[in-house]
């Protein structure tokens, strides 16, 4: 019988040591389960060896999973929502009955009710034509909600049922894998990569058979456009930070050294406006002149990221430029990143940043208390 790992679910194998599923013979004989020697390093030592698959070999890897699983469990990341999104996986949801999680509630600065952002998840995925049998709010940090996946998912199938979860990289997967049962299975990482293959294992005293898949790697992220150091700095492990905002016209602000935003409204009333990042990520405002000087002395010290080892790699992407107009209530989202929040406007800004990032203006999820006149 196939041995499997049952941190990535890669097929085990003791040839080669250089070979992707090695482990020790001995550890192959018997039915005991065993983790590959990449999942070994990674959970103990924190090394991360990538593997030569494609998105497209995950693509089809959660497809296969996805036409023998009865319910969906679709995991989104609230922090980087918009980075959660993947057409896979709106097309999967758009086929099969789902259970929406929204992980790392923990994030969100200031505090913010679980039906609130149940509400927000809800009228954003109906813009995308998604309608859930419900939506759950969890963190899989803390093990909030975790005990009411189960719950929703015995409700909608009480006689026991296959369950996929899915997402894209970094929302959280194997985080909440492991609290459904109990116990470390999944190999749990901020790389992405890191599932490989898609493993099953039952809830213990239950009849839900959980199928964890890999992490679909979306495209438009910013996180996914520097170094893997960076990477990390970037996907928020803690309480996002925010920053606020009151600039005359012509003033930049650097998000780290990764997006340039110039204040372009020119009025009395000054527009104020959040920013919100990973505290990893620097916000630095100065004038227009001063911008360059900066990004080639300081990135890496006080603009930080990209760091010294992918700055050069990252400035010689491909840029553009342009503008939005956004009003109160309203955020301008970059994914993989964080995103800016109107608390007074109009504000009207130019964004630079490289050509590949994407970026979204959607209702604003947290809202200012109240307008600032």
């Amino acid at each position: 019988m196939i041995k499997k790992c049952n941190g990535c679910g890669i097929e085990l194998q003791s040839e080669d040591k250089n070979k992707h599923g090695y482990v020790p013979k001995e550890m192959l004989k018997g039915k005991k389960s065993a983790t590959c020697q990449r999942c070994f390093k990674l959970t103990n030592y924190g090394d991360f060896i990538p593997m030569e698959m494609t998105a497209e070999d995950y693509r089809k890897e959660v497809q296969r999973s996805a036409n023998s699983a009865k319910i969906v469990l679709a995991v989104f990341d609230i922090i980087d929502f918009e980075g959660s999104f993947d057409d896979e996986i709106l097309d999967i949801l758009k086929e099969k009955d789902s259970i929406i999680i929204i992980n790392k509630v923990d994030l969100i600065p200031g505090g913010k009710h679980a039906s609130e952002v149940a509400n927000w998840v809800k009228e954003r995925l109906a813009e995308e034509g998604i309608v859930p049998l419900d939506i759950a709010i969890v963190s899989a940090k803390n093990t909030y909600g975790i005990n009411g996946i189960i719950r929703k998912i015995n409700h909608f199938c009480p006689h026991g049922a296959k369950v996929m979860v899915m997402g894209t990289t970094n929302v959280g997967k194997s985080s909440i894998i492991n609290r459904l049962l109990g116990e470390k299975k999944a190999t749990i990482s901020k790389y992405p990569g890191t599932t490989l293959k898609s493993t099953k294992n039952v809830i213990p005293n239950s009849n839900i058979t959980i199928i964890d898949t890999p992490g679909l790697i979306p495209t438009g992220r910013i996180s996914d456009l520097v170094c893997e150091k960076c990477h990390l700095d970037i996907v928020p492990s803690k309480e996002i930070s925010r920053k606020t905002f009151k600039v005359n016209a012509d003033k930049i602000i650097l998000i780290g050294g990764l997006v340039k935003v110039k204040v372009l409204t020119d009025n009395e009333m000054k527009p104020i406006f959040s920013i919100f990042a990973s505290k990893n990520v620097t916000f630095h405002d100065t004038k227009e002149d001063r911008v360059e000087k900066l990004i080639t002395e300081h990135t890496g010290t006080l603009i930080t990221p990209p760091c010294e080892k992918c700055k050069d790699e990252f400035y010689a992407l491909p840029a553009k430029t342009e503008v939005y107009d956004l009003n109160v209530g309203e955020e301008l989202v970059f994914k993989g990143l964080g995103w800016i929040s109107v608390k007074r406007g109009p504000l009207k800004v130019e964004i630079t940043l490289p050509e590949a990032a994407e970026v979204i203006v959607r209702d604003a999820f947290i809202q200012p208390k109240r307008p600032i006149k």
